[in-house]
């Protein structure tokens, strides 16, 4: 039983190792939960099967290039998982992905053995995602333009639509990378005109192209930057509902940065870190503000009071059906 479960993971190595450029030993002992020991007694294995596997300081392991053999075969749950991904993909929103991904998945199929393209004809009828918004909101390469700016280092010239505003602006920017989020995505660029970083939605990107001017710095990771501008805005949110009702925020919640709970015999004490603009949150909690409260920030409070004292004098007739203070 141990032989065959090195015997797995050695393969699985291997194809690993055919699939990336170079593989860590940090990754590989992520993915694999073994020691580095182990991990080097495998790569020892497999060039002693005459695998020729080169190491690169500070990049890690690969294959020589022209190394290939053909996949192993699929196991049930592998052919399975890809007919859920398909399905999944074939609803995207944007049509560039999708199109190259159902390329790629023909390549994939054409390796399935026999019995595994029946298995995944009896499954097609069998699994239905609803479709949820229309992939014309994107440009078709507006990803495939913004990656290769981000690759090649070359400053993109979008024109851009801003939230406030109805007609374009140009923008030169120096894409770092691309996000999916709260169903949309974006592209997190540092825009030479604000000289700061910014996050800009692609299905508000009308037109974009590439300029011969080179990138004006080395940028950091997608994820460092991500993460050093959420940190710093973010806005620290603490609501309290009624027990019984608590249940109806579940679902949207996480949108807003849910963190935790504390419950009590008759409420429930939420606490956020909201990434978005706080009236964002006040917007979506005025659907529960019957049974509920914002506790912190203070003026957070003020701000649910003012819209509904707002659109109580919007009400046609609600001042005159008010008793009059009038004796």
């Amino acid at each position: 039983m141990e032989i065959s479960k090195r015997f797995d993971r050695i393969l699985q190595l291997f194809f690993i190792l055919q699939s990336k450029s170079w593989v860590t030993i940090d990754e590989l002992e992520e993915r694999f939960s073994i020691s580095r020991r182990t991990i080097f007694r495998d790569l020892k294995s497999l060039e002693e099967a005459g695998v020729p596997v080169g190491y690169k300081p500070g990049r890690g392991y690969s294959l020589i290039e022209g190394y290939r053999i053909p996949p192993s075969r699929f196991t049930h749950e592998e052919v399975l998982s890809l007919l859920v991904a398909e399905k999944i993909m074939q609803q995207h929103e944007t049509q560039y992905i999708k199109l190259h991904y159902e390329s790629a998945l023909i390549k994939i199929k054409s390796s399935f053995q026999v019995q595994q393209k029946n298995t995944l004809v009896e499954f097609e009828n069998k699994l239905h995602i609803s479709p949820k918004s229309s992939s014309s909101e994107y440009l078709p390469n507006v990803i495939n333009i913004l990656l290769s700016s981000t690759v090649n280092r070359i400053i993109a010239v979008v024109s851009y639509i801003k939230g406030s505003d109805t007609l374009p602006s140009s923008r030169c920017v120096e894409p770092v990378g691309l996000f999916y989020e709260s169903g949309f995505w974006y592209v997190l660029a540092f825009c030479q005109l604000r000289k700061d970083y910014r996050n800009f939605r692609l299905d508000r990107i009308k037109k974009v192209s590439l300029s011969q001017e080179s990138f004006s710095m080395v940028h950091p990771p997608l994820d460092e930057i991500r993460n050093i501008d959420s940190s710093k805005n973010n806005t620290r949110i603490v609501i309290k509902v009624d027990r019984e009702f608590a249940h109806y925020l579940f679902w949207e919640r996480q949108n807003f940065g849910y963190l935790s709970e504390e419950s009590s015999e008759s409420e429930v004490t939420m606490y956020f870190d909201c990434a978005e603009h706080p009236t964002s949150f006040v917007r979506w909690f005025m659907k529960f503000v019957d049974h509920g409260e914002i506790l912190e920030p203070a003026h957070l409070q003020d701000e649910v009071a003012a819209i509904l004292l707002a659109g109580l004098s919007k009400m046609k007739g609600f001042n005159e059906a008010q008793p009059s203070d009038k004796q």
